[in-house]
């Protein structure tokens, strides 16, 4: 029978709404569409759809489907009210169900639980019959390789970038979602919105999707108070566990009707024409172009002495390292934020694993996996980093939990691992994700070490010369990122004492992967950097001034957020 569209405004959705009337049809395919069936008339089946007239045959054999013209936000939030418990449970394990070998939820294997138990048997068997030295040089070859790995991708990245391609017109950009997860983040995300809101690019082309938790009313409000433009949209998400970052962009990703689409965290300040730039990027990059990482800043770097160190360490992962593992082609374990991808790729490799602390990481692990490439963009991000150590210690835990936990899935079958990756895939894998947190957690080894060689303790000096001069060499590597972000040069001296804290965290990450492996401590965001209350980061009293063009500056600096005329 022939369907029947009326071009007439669909029902309030509360209206005349039956359930049972699409209980058969998953939501993932109504929003998918962009259609919902309403009710059974007389006339047949109503269906409230906001693009072309889907084929419904297959779900409603026999039946006159009547289609009436809606709302793609509309129906959207139709799907999710009417379907809260089946959106939850994608939200939370379609990934695990469609890849299961990717899967954090679905544990170590015990071959890995007998390798890890079988190494603490011999490193305790050692140290009881007299072996300190051994277990210390091993910590310290240990460490030593992973620095030098490290250092070794640092030295790629001198390499001069690929040349970028033709500025895209205005008509040539692609259309972008850009997904804001924010939870209990009422101090920040007014003025994010406002920026988010600014930036460079068509109004007709963007659409941003502040992701909130039902019951955290206080952010929705504070989105709603700063009173967005019509792109700007709060989703109230559909409840249930894991409560993390990944689960609520998966959710995202279901509504995203863009064909880029971007993160950013709830006080991120991304530099304006950062859209424009990676889709330039994205199309010059070639079809096997997934992804393009922007790079992280802090804009309260200057604070104190931790926010300093913090912000040295993300100058050397993204301004050296991560640019070396890009044009090497190895698999890059993504930032937090500012991650752009190429929306249909993204959901074919399953969106977001909802259980992995390290969503990021785990994320461009699957990239590489599946034969796709990750670039570095030039451009940046400002972000709020933690300026108290207790706040930093659970973030930084996560983190290092989260990257222990993701080097075991991807090295269950060995084999698979190996054919996925190549063996410098491998290579990278062992090194950059399972080395960090190893690296840091032999750290404390050092010391040790050093004390012992002074007290003339035989084959101690080897060990601790392997580890203090590779920590000499990365404090070098730290001085030339220092160098290329203006920071200030004296900080690299305080880079062992730093490492203390990431042996402290990795070790506690450890203990939380044994007992609660995807637990999400949530990293509180304020507003700690406002104009006037901290040195300008354009000012060091130990370097001078900087010359920092105006659009570089941290957004805490420029004037306040006006919302744009729409394009």
């Amino acid at each position: 029978m022939h369907p029947v569209t009326a071009r007439t405004p669909a029902p309030e959705p509360a209206e005349g709404i039956d359930p049972a009337c699409s209980a058969h049809i998953p939501a993932a395919e109504m929003l998918a569409g962009d259609w919902i069936p309403l009710r059974r008339t007389p006339a047949g089946v109503l269906v409230a759809t906001a693009g072309d007239p889907p084929d419904l045959g297959h779900w409603f054999p026999g039946e006159t489907p009547v289609f009436r013209a809606t709302g793609r936000r509309e129906i959207q939030e139709l799907v999710v009210d009417t379907r809260l418990d089946e959106v939850a449970d994608d939200m939370a394990n379609a990934f695990t169900r469609a890849h299961p070998e990717h899967a954090a939820r679905t544990g170590v294997r015990p071959w890995q639980r007998a390798a890890a138990g079988i190494l603490l048997l011999v490193v305790v068997g050692t140290l009881l019959a007299g072996g300190l030295g051994v277990v210390m040089t091993a910590l310290a070859v240990l460490f030593s390789l992973g620095l030098l790995f490290k250092l070794g991708l640092a030295a790629v990245s001198a390499q001069p970038p690929p040349a970028a391609g033709p500025e895209l017109s205005d008509a040539e950009l692609p259309s972008y979602t850009v997904l804001v997860p924010a939870y209990q983040e009422e101090a920040v995300i007014g003025e994010t919105v406002r920026w988010l809101a600014g930036l460079d690019y068509p109004r007709d082309k963007l659409e941003i999707l502040v992701l909130v938790e039902r019951h955290d009313e206080a952010t929705a409000h504070a989105v709603r108070a700063v009173d967005p433009p019509g792109f700007v949209r709060v989703v109230a998400l559909a409840p249930g566990p894991p409560q993390t970052k990944p689960r609520s962009c998966n959710l995202g990703l279901m509504l995203a009707r863009g064909e880029l689409l971007v993160i950013f965290d709830a006080e991120d300040r991304p530099e304006r024409d950062q859209l424009r730039k990676v889709a330039r990027q994205f199309a010059a990059g070639g079809e096997r172009l997934a992804c393009v990482q922007a790079k992280l800043n802090y804009y309260n770097e200057r604070r104190n002495v931790l926010t300093r160190l913090f912000g040295l360490e993300y100058a050397f992962w993204f301004d050296l390292m991560l640019p070396g593992l890009a044009r090497l082609g190895l698999p890059v374990p993504l930032g937090g934020t500012s991650n752009h991808l190429r929306t249909d790729v993204l959901r074919r490799v399953g969106g977001w694993d909802a259980w992995n602390v390290t969503e990021d990481a785990d994320l461009g692990l699957r990239l590489a996996a599946t034969g796709h490439r990750v670039a570095i963009a030039d451009s940046t991000t400002w972000e709020e980093c933690p300026a108290r150590p207790w706040a930093w210690i659970m973030q930084r835990t996560r983190w290092l939990k989260g990257y222990l936990l993701t080097g075991l899935v991807y090295t269950r079958r060995p084999g698979d691992t190996l054919r996925r990756f190549g063996l410098s895939g491998l290579v990278s894998l062992l090194g950059i994700v399972l080395g960090t947190p190893v690296v840091f957690m032999c750290w404390p080894a050092a010391f040790l070490l050093a004390g012992a060689a002074w007290a003339g303790r035989p084959g101690c000096a080897f060990g601790a010369l392997a580890m203090w001069g590779s920590a000499a060499l990365m404090a070098g590597a730290m001085l030339i990122a220092a160098a290329r972000r203006r920071l200030s040069w004296w900080t690299a001296l305080l880079v062992p004492l730093y490492w203390l804290l990431h042996a402290f965290a990795g070790w506690r990450g450890l203990w939380q992967l044994v007992r609660s492996p995807f637990s999400w401590e949530k990293t509180v965001h304020g507003p700690t950097a406002r104009p006037g209350h901290e040195a300008s980061p354009t000012d060091d009293s130990a370097a001078g001034p900087a010359q920092v063009p105006p659009a570089q500056l941290p957004p805490d600096r420029l004037p306040p957020v006006q919302f744009p005329p729409a394009r």
